[in-house]
C-alpha cells in the first residue's frame, strides 16, 4: 500500500512536471507590430509593467522570452477610444512577472512588440548619456575625440569677444562670457532657461549625492574629486556668472542677430552681443545661485561664498526692479523667453535663498506672496519655478519649521494625488491631456511629482506612477517612438538639433529628449505658412514628426533634458534600492 501511494505520488509529479514544460513559439515568424507600446528600454523586476495596445482585437498576450518560451500570459484589459490620439485601447498589465532577462510581448491578431529587458539597472545608461549629452552641448571649448568620440569638433564660439547690444544699456563696448551649454538647438545662451535647467539638475543631486560620482562620465574635470555632475553643472555656472553686471542685475541671453543655419558650431562666424537685462534674467540667476551656494558649501567655501554674495545683489536688483519685462529688440530674432508674470520667479529664488540662508527677508517675501503646488502644462521655464521652489523648502537642509515643511509637503502629496487620478483615468496610463511645445518635458515634470511624493513617504503608488509616466518617453506613446535619441529600437533620430544634423555621423548626438507631440504645430501649413510642414497627423497625441526641420516638435533643449537626467536617475537608484 505504501508502494502503491509513493507510486501515485511520483505519477502526478511526473504529469505536473509535463503540465509544467513551457510552451515554445517561432517568434521569428511573427511580424514586429508598432501597436504594441511599451517602455523599450524595459522594466524594473518589481515594478509596476503595463502596455498599451492599439486596435487589437485578441483578448490575451503572452510574454515571450529570448528562446521563444512563453513565460507569462494574461488578459488584456479593454480601456476604450483615447480621443486625444483616436486609437482603441487595451492594457496588458504582467506586473507580477519579476525574472530578468530580455522579453518581447506577443498579441495574437498582431504580432510581437520590440524586444525589451526586465533588469534593475535599464536606467543606469541612459542616465548617464542624458547627463554627458550636456557636455557635448559645450561653447567655448574644443570637443575632444578622448571624451566625445565620433561627436568631437573643433573650440567654437569662444566669446571672448562679445559686443554690448544697446538693450543691455551699455551704449558701446565688449565683454568676455565663455563656457556655457548651447541652449537648445540653436547656438545661443541664455539666462532664463539655464536657471531652471541647473536647479532642476541641483535639486537631483541634493536628494541624491551618489548618484554620479567622480569619474561617471569620462568628462576633462573626471578625476578631479567632485561628482562629476556637478563638474558639468559648474561649467554653466562659470558662464552664468560672466553675466551679471556690476548693478547686480543679469543680462537676458549672449546670441547671434538671426539663428544660424544648420552648421557646426565652428562654422558659425556670427557676431556674438550681450542683449537686454530683466527681472526675470536676475531672478533666475539668484535662484541658481543660492542653490549651487549650498550645494558647494562642503566642497569650497570660499566659491560657495561668491555664488551667494551674487545671489543677493541679483535678488536686490530684482526687488528694486520687479517689472522690467524682456522682448526682443528689432534686430534679435533668436529665443525670446518672454513673460510678465514673475510671481513664480520670485518665489522660487526666494525660497532657494532663505533654503540656503534662513534669513528673515526671504521668509518674509514668501509669508507675503504664497503660491500654491501645481502643475501647470508648458514652458517648464516659467511655469515650473514654484514647484523647483517647494522642493528647495522641504530638504532637510532647508530651515523652515517643521509645521511649515509638512504643510508642503501635503501640498505635494496632495497635487501627486491629483495627477495619480488624472493617470488612473487616462486609456493611455499617462497624467498629460494637453500636448504643446515640450510636451514631453511636462512629462518629465509630472514625472518628478511622482518622485518627489514617493520620497516624501515611501508609498509604491507614487513609484509606479513615476514608472508609468517614464514608460511613455521611452515608447508607451501614440507614436509608438523612444524620443530620447540612441535609446531604444525606434527612437528619435533627426532631432532639430544643429549638432546631430551637421556632424556627419549617421546617428544623433545620444541622450537627448525630443519635444514631443504639439497640437498647435507652429512649423505647420497655416494660413499664415502656407510652406509649412505636413504633419502626419493632427490629432493632438500623434502630432509628432521625427524631422530635423520640425522643430516645433522634435527639438532639443537643456531644461527639457534636466527632468530626464532627475527621472532616469532617480529610476536608476529605486532599481537598486527594490532589488
Amino acid at each position: 500500500m505504501k508502494n502503491v501511494s509513493l507510486f501515485l505520488t511520483l505519477l502526478s509529479f511526473i504529469l505536473l512536471l509535463g503540465n509544467c514544460t513551457p510552451k515554445n513559439v517561432d517568434i521569428s515568424k511573427l511580424p514586429i507590430s508598432e501597436n504594441i507600446r511599451l517602455n523599450q528600454l524595459g522594466y524594473l523586476p518589481k515594478s509596476v509593467k503595463k502596455v498599451v495596445v492599439v486596435d487589437s482585437r485578441s483578448d490575451n498576450f503572452q510574454l515571450i522570452n529570448s528562446v521563444g518560451n512563453i513565460v507569462f500570459s494574461g488578459e488584456l484589459k479593454d480601456k476604450g477610444t483615447w480621443d486625444l490620439s483616436g486609437e482603441a485601447i487595451k492594457i496588458a498589465d504582467f506586473s507580477a512577472f519579476e525574472i530578468c532577462g530580455d522579453y518581447k510581448l506577443h498579441v495574437e491578431d498582431l504580432g510581437i512588440s520590440f524586444p525589451f529587458q526586465i533588469n534593475s539597472d535599464i536606467y543606469s545608461e541612459v542616465f548617464d548619456a542624458s547627463v554627458k549629452a550636456f557636455y557635448l552641448q559645450r561653447a567655448s571649448i574644443a570637443i575632444e575625440a578622448q571624451f566625445a568620440g565620433e561627436y568631437n569638433h573643433p573650440l567654437a564660439h569662444p566669446d571672448d569677444r562679445c559686443f554690448y547690444h544697446p538693450s543691455s544699456g551699455k551704449k558701446s563696448g565688449t565683454m568676455s562670457s565663455p563656457k556655457g551649454w548651447y541652449d537648445a538647438g540653436d547656438y545661443n545662451k541664455y539666462i532664463v532657461n539655464a536657471g531652471v535647467t541647473v536647479s532642476t539638475l541641483l535639486t537631483f543631486h541634493e536628494n541624491y549625492p551618489l548618484s554620479m560620482p567622480d569619474n561617471s562620465l569620462n568628462i576633462p574635470e573626471s578625476g578631479n574629486g567632485i561628482s562629476d555632475l556637478l563638474d558639468e553643472i559648474k561649467f554653466e555656472l562659470d558662464w552664468a556668472e560672466s553675466m551679471q553686471d556690476a548693478d547686480g542685475g543679469v543680462f537676458f541671453k549672449l546670441t547671434s542677430k538671426s539663428f544660424s543655419g544648420f552648421v557646426m558650431p565652428q562654422e558659425d562666424l556670427s557676431e556674438r552681443f550681450v542683449v537686454g537685462k530683466s527681472t526675470t534674467s536676475s531672478l533666475n540667476f539668484a535662484a541658481m545661485f543660492a542653490q549651487a551656494s549650498r550645494v558647494w558649501k562642503d566642497l569650497d567655501a570660499e566659491l560657495a561664498e561668491r555664488y551667494l554674495s551674487k545671489a543677493r545683489l541679483a535678488w536686490s536688483w530684482a526687488a528694486k526692479n520687479p517689472d522690467v519685462a524682456y522682448k526682443n529688440p528689432e534686430d534679435i530674432s533668436t529665443g525670446e523667453y518672454g513673460h510678465a508674470e514673475f510671481s513664480g520667479d520670485f518665489f522660487w529664488a526666494a525660497s532657494q535663498l532663505f533654503a540656503t540662508t534662513g534669513e528673515a527677508e526671504y521668509k518674509a517675501y514668501m509669508d507675503a506672496n504664497p503660491l500654491d503646488f501645481s502643475f501647470v502644462p508648458g514652458e517648464n521655464w516659467r511655469n515650473y519655478l514654484k514647484n523647483l521652489g517647494y522642493y528647495a523648502l522641504v530638504m532637510p537642509v532647508s530651515s523652515l519649521q517643521d509645521g511649515e515643511k509638512e504643510k508642503l509637503k501635503t501640498a505635494i502629496l496632495s497635487e501627486a494625488d491629483n495627477q495619480l487620478q488624472i493617470l488612473e483615468g487616462s486609456p493611455y496610463r499617462q497624467p498629460l491631456s494637453t500636448f504643446v511645445w515640450g510636451s514631453n518635458s511636462d512629462i518629465l515634470d509630472l514625472a518628478i511629482i511622482f518622485a518627489q511624493a514617493y520620497q516624501i513617504n515611501k508609498d509604491r503608488k507614487y513609484l509606479n506612477a513615476s514608472i508609468e509616466t517614464m514608460d511613455y518617453i521611452f515608447g508607451k506613446n501614440a507614436v509608438g517612438i523612444s524620443f530620447v535619441t540612441g535609446f531604444g529600437t525606434k527612437s528619435t533620430l533627426f532631432p532639430h538639433h544643429r549638432l546631430s544634423a551637421a556632424d556627419n555621423v549617421a546617428e544623433p548626438v545620444p541622450g537627448w529628449v525630443a519635444g514631443g507631440p504639439n497640437h498647435q504645430m507652429q512649423d505647420g501649413i497655416s494660413d499664415n505658412n502656407p510652406n509649412g510642414l505636413k504633419y502626419s497627423s493632427g490629432l493632438p497625441a500623434k502630432a509628432y514628426m521625427d524631422l530635423a526641420e520640425c522643430y516645433a516638435s522634435n527639438e532639443i533643449a537643456i531644461n527639457w533634458n534636466a527632468p530626464l537626467v532627475y527621472m532616469t536617475g532617480f529610476l536608476d537608484a529605486a532599481g537598486k534600492e527594490l532589488e
